[in-house]
């Protein structure tokens, strides 16, 4: 009786062994049956395989060998019905990145997406391969572009197709796209609207003598922005303009913080802001025709091209764009004229008329003009110089050595006070402060002051009390957007 028990048990034992073994070479199994199931839907294809995506093609496809990339974290590579690329009229490249979520979406704002929309599943979808791609807003008809993330291993996919019009031929190769959708842990950043605000931590810093004393100024709801560099703002009375594109947001202003009002979508992108003592917002395009608004309405169209920095009278002001020359703006009844100013051929040596080459930001004081900019001797790189309104030159601020505590990089928002002036500086992260006669004072890292780590600071307005708004992007720790956040600053 034992040795029968015995026998029973050494048999289950053996089964149960066979059936762990089986189950560890399952995958295996399960992989090479897939790999077989394609290898037999397109059996009559050849393939070629790269580390992110197989591509199984016709035979009268060709691909561009010399410029195709297999990487472990990038693959691409372009396909023709030809001979040559350029001479096809089939023509469809493949790219698969290995990226964080916050790139891939701002990879979807470029093209003109509403994130809501896509996380929502609102957009259009089609289905290529073995994947749901969501088909991008047509901005030409030179190709369609279609998207896919898969959130498993963080790969992103970009698939764009030449031409207006999908034919057979395109949709024979595009079925053969196969994603190597592997799961490997990774999980994507909470979407902006979902992510955690950041929290500054505030404290006072000291430029000589002076005692710089910071205030945040929180909006009521959070603003997690996916783009930097691109704000402008401008506050009059108790309201903030907020324009970033083809949006201009008004905020109602206390030091509580900022709450909404109303939005304005505008016909084109804007990236410049300025206004008037009369309430008149100036938007400009940078290349095309500035316009005005008032009161939440378009209230003017001008023949002016340029960032237009107005003079706080609305009368006069000064328009630049990078390294064209710059012109002096006189409204007459609410029409805008132009002539040549003082700085001009900025981009020829031989014509060049003052001493910049490239010009970052102008801002026209209640005493000064403040123009900031690359100067055209290459040893001396950024500067801001001041000059009197009849365009004579009165100062020139920044270090000249790499080392020098003022030394700029690229300047977004300048500001005349009762004490002196005072810039701050995207690329340094720092506020710089200069005397009246132009002696350096000192500089705040954004860190110190504020307890941001690596913000962009966007833009900044001298206001009527005398104390400085400054506005700032910083990612958020959960790389969910960026934070848009204001700060007051008193003591200068």
């Amino acid at each position: 009786m034992k040795k029968k028990l015995w026998c029973v048990l050494c048999i289950m034992i053996c089964m149960m062994m066979i059936a762990a073994c089986g189950q560890k070479k399952n995958p295996e199994k399960k992989k090479s049956e897939k790999a077989e199931q394609e290898e037999t839907e397109f059996k009559d294809r050849e393939s070629l395989k790269l580390s992110l995506f197989t591509v199984y093609y016709p035979k009268a496809w060709n691909y561009d060998k010399e410029n195709m990339k297999k990487d472990e974290e990038y693959s691409y590579v372009r396909f023709f019905d030809g001979d040559t690329a350029d001479g096809s009229e089939n023509v469809i490249s493949i790219e698969a990145t290995k990226e964080d979520s916050y790139t891939y979406r701002k990879s979807l704002i470029a093209f003109g997406v509403d994130l809501e929309a896509y996380a929502e599943g609102k957009m259009d979808t089609v289905t290529i391969g073995n994947a749901e791609y969501t088909a991008m807003p047509e901005s030409n008809s030179i190709e369609k572009t279609y998207m896919y993330r898969y959130e498993q291993s963080g790969t992103s996919y970009d698939i764009r197709v030449k031409g207006q019009e999908i034919d057979d031929s395109d949709k024979e190769l595009l079925e053969g796209i196969v994603l190597k959708l592997e799961d490997e842990g990774n999980k994507d950043a909470p979407w902006p609207w979902e992510g955690e605000p950041l929290e500054p931590v505030l404290a006072e810093q000291m430029v000589g003598s002076y005692t710089i004393v910071p205030e945040y100024i929180p909006f009521k709801e959070a603003q997690g922005v996916m783009q930097i560099m691109d704000h402008q703002f401008v506050k009059q009375g108790n309201q903030v303009f907020h324009l970033l594109e083809n949006k201009l947001d008004t905020y109602e202003y206390s030091e509580s913080g900022l709450e909404f009002v109303s939005s304005m979508e505008l016909d084109d992108d804007f990236e410049y802001l300025s206004g008037d003592s009369s309430g008149m917002l100036y938007l400009s395009p940078g290349i095309g025709d500035v316009i005005g608004v008032k009161d939440g309405k378009k209230a003017l169209q001008t023949t002016v091209d340029g960032d237009l920095n107005m003079h706080p009278s609305g009368e006069w002001g000064i328009s630049f764009w990078v390294n064209s020359d710059t012109q002096k703006i006189a409204n007459q009844g609410g029409n805008l004229t132009a002539e040549p100013w003082i700085l001009t051929g900025l981009n020829n040596d031989e014509e060049r008329k003052g001493l910049f080459s490239m010009i970052d930001d102008v801002q026209i004081t209640n005493s000064h003009i403040m123009v900031a900019g690359s100067m055209a001797a290459e040893d001396e790189g950024t500067k801001i110089v001041v000059y009197d309104y009849d365009g004579n030159q009165l100062l020139k601020l920044g270090g000249e050595d790499i080392s020098s505590p003022d030394k700029l990089g690229s300047i977004t928002g300048m500001a005349e006070t009762e004490n002196g002036f005072v810039a701050a500086d995207g690329n340094m992260r720092e506020i710089q402060f200069w005397a009246k006669d132009g002696t350096h004072v000192g500089a705040i890292s954004t860190e110190d002051i504020f307890g941001v780590s690596y913000p962009w600071l966007e833009d900044m307005q001298l206001l009527d009390d005398g104390s400085l708004l400054i506005m700032l992007t910083q990612e958020r720790d959960d790389g969910s957007a960026n934070e848009l956040m204001f700060f007051r600053l008193t003591g200068f």
